[in-house]
């Protein structure tokens, strides 16, 4: 009895080994389809995107527009990816480049 015991001690411990290390791994591969695209692979947001959005801050109307509220001075601004555009952290961006010089009404200064 006590190498039926031994026996299945080990094959317990073997499966929760097998299991501990596939748990990581099934984890990159969540991580790979929900990371937010490359740069190259955005395309550049449009004017009206989303939050009364435009390119050129100057273009807007909008009555909450503040001079010298820009993308690239906003919290959700990410960075800038190439000529002047970058990314945006807010979930209504997040598919799109936006400019730097650009507006929306999202906007909120960064700390």
């Amino acid at each position: 009895m006590s190498d039926d015991f031994d026996s299945a001690r080990r094959n317990f411990l073997r499966a929760a080994v097998a299991t501990a290390a596939a748990v990581p791994a099934a984890g990159l591969g969540l991580y790979a389809a929900s990371r937010p695209a490359l740069a190259e692979d955005l395309p550049r947001a449009e004017d009206g995107h989303a939050h009364d959005y435009v390119n050129d801050a100057a273009d807007t109307d909008h009555d909450a527009f503040e001079d010298g509220q820009l993308c690239e001075n906003c919290t959700f601004w990410t960075g800038e990816e190439e000529d002047g555009w970058g990314g945006c952290q807010h979930p209504d961006f997040m598919d799109v480049l936006v400019n730097a010089e650009g507006w929306c009404s999202a906007y909120a200064p960064a700390a």
